[in-house]
């Protein structure tokens, strides 16, 4: 059998088919991800002239602006690069199709000059010749006359014949040829060692070295993106100070070790500090250097926590081309992620070490350190002063008013919001009323149920109980009524617009008559309730206790009247009295008439039901699995935050607390959640074990902004928990088949035995 050879590609040709295949794997996605509009579409944004013009606002959008023509340099240097780079690829295209194919098939009467299928004579005649002409003893080419003749062999003799015919060569079967599309340089002696040494550079000096720098500078950070030594800092001081008030958590987030130069190469460290920091400090309260208590005490810190007090105060800072505004910005972008990770931080302690004593005050104090940063106010700050133009003056005539948040201006009629604001002039007010229309108002509607059981609405001691918290999101005044309509014109599809007006209808059709809260059943709804009141009718099953919704909004809302109370709990008496009717069953009927219709029934409500739950349990099961797979924005709504140096977006943190209302008292019950991507309206749901004895308890909801100081809800709901059902396993007798082989032949040995004992 012939053997297998190698051809190198010497000339090149087969070099571009490989390089055709590896550049298209590399060009088509980094064309995708790379053209404009590619990876991403652009979100909807507003118009720039109807935002607020206030200072801070101002200042962010001329920085934004300044990175514009950066970001359309290199928007122009990569669609330049892509052009190239698909010219390259249309070369490479062109030079791949004009290759040359070299292979031809051997033909001995081409190679004697014949015809095909020429007669034997002719064959002789015309080898005598060429042999003549071409034969090397006559000047002849060597080459060419091995041709000559081994063409002639190929039509004369029977063999060669047959091998041409069926192999296409006189002799024989050929070797199995591959092409390598290297060149042969590669492998030879000459450069063996150059090659071996430039495949040892690059695997095992450059990749190795390669990784361990990444390996190095990724295992000093947490999943996080904070320093682990920051993280075991956090760890020591929340351990060491479980109740800690706000102004120890600021100086305990200075510490930080990335603001250190030690542990972050961005830190630049300046003589004029020595200067400008002590400096600062005279014109605030509060900053001192914390003795010897490390790292708290080092000069980074100092610093740190001194722009961080002077930031919270609203202070201008006075340096040299603005250099510790640029380390105020570089701090305050990242406190936010610190706080978060104090928050796990305290979580972890809780759940892991059984001697901590940290307080539910600690976790309100750290979710309350967020819109502090973003907002640039301290606790005690009144949150008017989120809105802009508004001075102590103004402050002065609003409290006089008793109006001591944004929400009290929002509910405020025109007339006379604008009278008490007759300071700031027409532009200062209509920023005012944008900034107010950007303020979210959340409407919370808290459920427990029981996932994966029948009776889900019955709580039972030690279930896991599922709370769903429905919070709806609208604007704290409507743009509409504060003669903003013409403000707010957005750059979207027409599929969105739809939306939007889908939306806005929903939502005028929720708070009708005065801001009520309108519950409307579904067409469908309603018929299988019919259906399942008159089955109850026949069969005489008891009423089932109906869950009851709890909604929330915020103080002094339209939804929290009399008159909506009355309303509801008209509804609810309507429904028990239909219920309390539709049990009434027929008493005069024969006795068989009724067994049969009652076990009937039965059987039915046992069918529905039982296509309920499973209807329910699939139901539960799709919303999980889309949950999962499901990827939601987080950018949601635009806080109006001039001070923070960044774009922010509005998130919630939600908690339960049990309270005990004898000893007048909180307990934790789940850690802060964070929720990323509230739009309009999300359901979350949150789990936690009911108490372990059956009664009634009260557990409060707590839903913060990380973003707006006054934006807090509280929501309490009771649920009430019933003795846990007894369930009867039933275990089958199991016997095992060798124990059971052995008591037959042992009965059969003593039946055996008994009968000769008679027989003697």
């Amino acid at each position: 059998m012939a053997r297998a050879s190698f051809e190198y590609d010497e000339v090149g040709n087969t070099f571009y088919y490989v390089l055709v295949a590896f550049y298209a794997f590399i060009l088509f996605p980094a064309t995708w991800l790379c053209l404009p509009g590619g990876a991403k579409p652009e979100t909807v944004h507003v118009v720039n002239e109807h935002e607020c013009q206030c200072d801070g606002c101002d200042k962010k959008r001329r920085k934004k602006a300044a990175n514009k023509p950066w970001r359309r340099t290199k928007k122009i240097i990569t669609i330049s690069a892509l052009v190239v780079a698909w010219a390259i690829f249309a070369i490479i295209v062109k030079k791949t199709t004009e290759i040359e194919q070299v292979h031809q098939d051997y033909d001995p009467y081409q190679i004697l000059g014949l015809d095909q299928g020429a007669e034997e004579k002719a064959i002789k005649k015309a080898y005598r010749d060429l042999t003549k002409i071409h034969h090397p003893d006559r000047g002849g080419d060597a080459i060419f006359f091995d041709k000559i003749a081994k063409a002639y062999q190929a039509l004369t003799d029977k063999e060669a014949r047959e091998n041409w015919e069926k192999y296409g060569n006189p002799d024989g079967p050929t070797a199995t040829t591959f092409g390598i599309a290297l060149p042969k340089w590669l492998v030879s002696k000459e450069y063996g060692l150059w090659v071996l040494a430039f495949y040892g550079l690059i695997f095992m000096v450059i990749m190795p070295v390669a990784v361990g720098m990444w390996w190095y500078s990724s295992i000093k950070y947490s999943a996080d993106k904070v320093l682990l030594d920051t993280t075991r800092m956090f760890y020591y001081f929340i351990n060491r100070t479980p109740r800690m008030e706000i102004g120890r958590m600021i100086a305990v987030l200075s510490g930080s070790f990335e603001f250190s130069k030690q542990y972050n190469k961005e830190i630049v460290e300046r003589e004029s500090d020595e200067i400008e920091v002590p400096r600062l400090m005279k014109f605030l309260t509060g900053v001192n250097d914390k003795g010897k208590e490390q790292p708290l005490s080092q000069a980074y810190a100092l610093k740190a926590r001194t722009l961080i007090h002077a930031y919270l105060s609203r202070l201008p800072l006075e340096s040299a081309e603005n250099v510790l505004d640029q380390d105020q910005d570089y701090i305050i972008t990242r406190i936010l992620r610190f706080v978060e990770e104090m928050v796990n931080c305290s979580q972890n302690l809780m759940s892991y070490s059984q001697h901590s004593k940290i307080t539910i005050d600690t976790f309100d104090n750290l979710l309350r350190l967020q819109p502090m940063f973003v907002q640039a106010l301290w606790q005690k700050n009144s949150p008017l002063l989120q809105l802009p133009h508004l001075t102590d003056y103004n402050l002065q005539h609003l409290r006089k008013k008793k109006i001591f948040s944004c929400h009290d201006l929002a509910i405020m009629d025109s007339e006379s919001r604008r009278a008490v604001l007759r300071t700031l002039t027409n532009d200062e007010y209509r920023d005012v009323m944008v900034v107010l229309s950007m303020m979210p108002r959340l409407r919370i509607e808290t459920k427990t149920v029981v996932e994966g059981e029948d009776d889900k609405h019955e709580l039972t001691a030690g279930c896991v109980v599922t709370l769903k918290v429905t919070m709806k999101r609208s604007s704290l005044i409507d743009p509409q009524e504060a003669g903003l309509a013409d403000q707010y014109k957005a750059y979207s599809s027409g599929a969105d617009e739809d939306e939007r007006e889908e939306g806005e209808e929903n939502q005028t059709e929720e708070t009708a008559d005065g801001g009520e809260e309108v519950k409307k059943k579904k067409v469908w709804t309603a018929k299988n309730k019919q259906s399942k009141k008159k089955k109850k009718a026949a069969g005489g099953q008891g009423p089932q206790k109906k869950f009851q919704k709890k909604t929330t909004t915020a103080p002094g809302s339209p939804s929290t009247n009399s008159e909506g109370q009355a309303l509801v709990k008209a509804a609810e008496e309507e429904e028990d009295d239909e219920e309390k009717n539709s049990e009434v069953s027929d008493v005069g009927s024969d006795d068989e008439d009724a067994d049969a219709a009652a076990s009937g029934n039965s059987d039915s409500e046992k069918e529905q039901k039982a296509g309920d739950s499973d209807s329910e349990w699939e139901d539960d099961v799709a919303s999980n699995k889309k949950s999962i797979f499901e990827t939601k924005n987080t950018q949601t709504h635009t806080v109006h935050a001039p001070y923070y140096p960044m774009e922010k977006f509005e998130w919630w943190w939600i908690t339960v607390a049990y309270v005990d209302k004898k000893e007048k008292t909180r307990q934790m019950l789940t850690f802060p959640q964070l929720v990323k991507t509230l739009i309009d309206e999300q359901t979350v749901d949150i789990r936690f074990a009911a108490p372990p004895h059956k009664g009634i308890y009260t557990y409060n909801l707590s839903v913060r902004s990380d973003s707006y100081m006054d934006a807090e809800y509280s929501v309490d709901f009771k649920i009430d928990v019933k003795e846990a059902k007894f369930v009867e396993i039933k275990h089958d007798d199991y016997v095992d088949e060798d124990d059971e082989e052995a008591g037959q032949v042992s009965s059969e040995d003593d039946y055996t035995e008994d009968d000769d004992s008679d027989d003697e």
